[in-house]
């Protein structure tokens, strides 16, 4: 069962208010195709801020005592990155939006068993020159990887997936689409290569890809396999 630690909470609250740079969307939105806990928590924090981002609210007068009380004092403890990212970037919100925010803070979040899985595996692709750049996301469980671009361009070619094991062949899972996610469904075979450690990567191919299973175009992007 995944943990979420503080980073993880921090992130899943910037990704609902938009605050994430492009590179950082790819990588949340690869990471709730896999990880069902984590993709709860951005659903719990869209229903938290859906009050403050419907419109204005007129907060009462007596709020701001009731929120100074209620929080704790500053500690070293309270000021890791995680939370010092988030709570800056609150800081920019309206004053209806942080009345709303004060009310959320005092409400404790019920927790629900969650039904244990395998770690879901992640890896970012990119080429040397920043040129190409790519995430993808699998879950052991289902057999299923997501893969999703955040810059990719293989002109009049088709970028072909492929993973590379520790026994260093390159093995294909299928022609990706270039500007959204491919879902891709490995097959029953090939799941034993989709470990952490292994390697993820694109070549640029002809239509249907690559003939005989083997790559003709040069590898444009690629990155470990990690789990997360």
């Amino acid at each position: 069962m995944t943990q979420l630690n503080e980073d993880d909470i921090a992130l899943a609250a910037e990704y609902v208010l938009g605050l994430l740079d492009a590179a950082s969307i790819a990588t949340v939105e690869a990471r709730i195709a896999v990880d069902a806990v984590f993709a709860k928590e951005i659903e719990a924090w869209r229903t938290r801020f859906h009050p403050m981002l419907a419109g204005d609210v007129e907060p009462p007068s007596r709020l701001w005592t009731t929120i100074e009380t209620a929080l704790p004092l500053a500690s070293g403890q309270d000021l890791g990155p995680g939370k010092l990212t988030f709570w800056r970037t609150l800081t920019g919100i309206s004053v209806s939006a942080a009345a709303i925010l004060g009310i959320l803070l005092l409400q404790k979040p019920t927790s629900e068993p969650e039904i244990s899985r395998p770690a879901p595996l992640i890896a970012a692709l990119s080429s040397d020159t920043g040129s190409a750049s790519l995430t993808a996301s699998y879950d052991a469980s289902t057999g299923r990887m997501v893969v999703l671009p955040v810059s990719l361009d293989t002109g009049k070619l088709y970028p072909e997936l492929w993973i590379i094991p520790a026994d260093g062949k390159a093995r294909s899972l299928g022609v990706v689409e270039q500007k959204t996610a491919t879902t891709v469904t490995v097959p029953s075979d090939m799941r034993q290569y989709l470990t952490s450690g292994g390697t993820l990567a694109i070549t640029p191919e002809p239509e249907g890809g690559a003939p005989d299973g083997k790559a003709t175009g040069p590898v444009i992007a690629s990155g470990k396999i990690a789990t997360l």
